[in-house]
C-alpha cells in the first residue's frame, strides 16, 4: 500500500500554492499536494504524521492536516500518528528511529515529506528508511521530498516541492560500492556518474 509520511511543524501556515510534477494545489500542507500527484481518485492509502514537537501547536497542525486530507480525499486514507518528540540525547533519537521503523510494513510503497520539523528528524527518517528497505520484505522507498517554502511571497507564488530521493539513493549506492573494496572508490564513483560531464 502507498504510505505517505510527513513531519509536523509547529508554526501555523495558511494555504499557499505548492507545485509538484506540473500540478499546483493551494493547501496548508505540502504532503497534500504531493499525494495528489501520486494517488488515483478513490485509491486507498495511508498517512503517517510524525510529530517531533509534541506541543499544543503541533497537535493543532495534526488536526488541521487530518481536516485537509479529509477535504481532498474523503475517506480514502488511514491516518496514523507517531510521537517523535525530539531531545538531544542519543536515547531519544533511537526511540524516534524505533517508532518510525515500527510503522513500516511488508510491501509498503513509502513517500516521505521532510518539509517541517526539527533538523535531526529528516536524518532519522533517512536512517529508518534505509534500514527498513534492507530488512522489510517488499518495502520500497519511492521518494523523499520537501517544499521549498519562501516566506513573504505574494499569494500567487508557487512554492516548489523538491525531490531529494537521489540523496537517499546515493547513500545506498555508496554503501553498495563499499562492499566491492575498490582501490580507488572516488574514481569508481566518477565513472558511474560520468563526473566529467557534470
Amino acid at each position: 500500500m502507498k504510505k505517505f509520511y510527513t513531519i509536523i511543524g509547529q508554526q501555523h501556515i495558511g494555504k499557499v500554492n505548492y507545485g509538484h510534477k506540473n500540478m499546483t494545489l493551494k493547501c496548508m500542507f505540502p504532503i497534500t499536494a504531493h499525494i495528489s500527484t501520486v494517488i488515483k481518485e478513490g485509491e486507498k492509502f495511508e498517512v503517517v504524521a510524525v510529530d517531533s514537537f509534541d506541543t499544543m501547536d503541533s497537535h493543532k497542525n495534526v488536526e488541521l492536516l487530518k481536516e485537509e486530507l479529509q477535504e481532498s480525499f474523503n475517506n480514502s486514507f488511514e491516518f496514523h500518528y507517531v510521537n517523535a518528540h525530539f531531545e538531544h540525547e542519543q536515547k531519544s533519537q533511537i526511540q524516534t528511529f524505533m517508532r518510525l521503523y515500527e510503522t513500516f510494513k511488508e510491501n509498503d510503497q513509502v513517500y516521505f515529506d521532510i518539509t517541517f520539523g526539527l533538523k535531526p528528524t529528516p536524518m532519522t527518517v533517512f536512517v529508518s528508511c534505509n534500514y527498513a528497505q534492507k530488512f522489510i520484505s517488499g518495502l520500497k522507498i519511492c521518494d523523499v521530498v520537501y517544499a521549498h517554502y519562501t516566506f513573504g511571497m505574494d499569494e500567487n507564488y508557487v512554492h516548489p516541492i523538491v525531490d531529494v530521493t537521489s540523496l537517499f539513493l546515493l547513500n545506498n549506492l555508496i554503501e553498495s560500492i563499499s562492499r566491492f573494496e575498490e582501490k580507488d572508490p572516488m574514481k569508481f564513483l566518477k565513472t558511474i556518474f560520468n563526473f566529467d560531464e557534470m
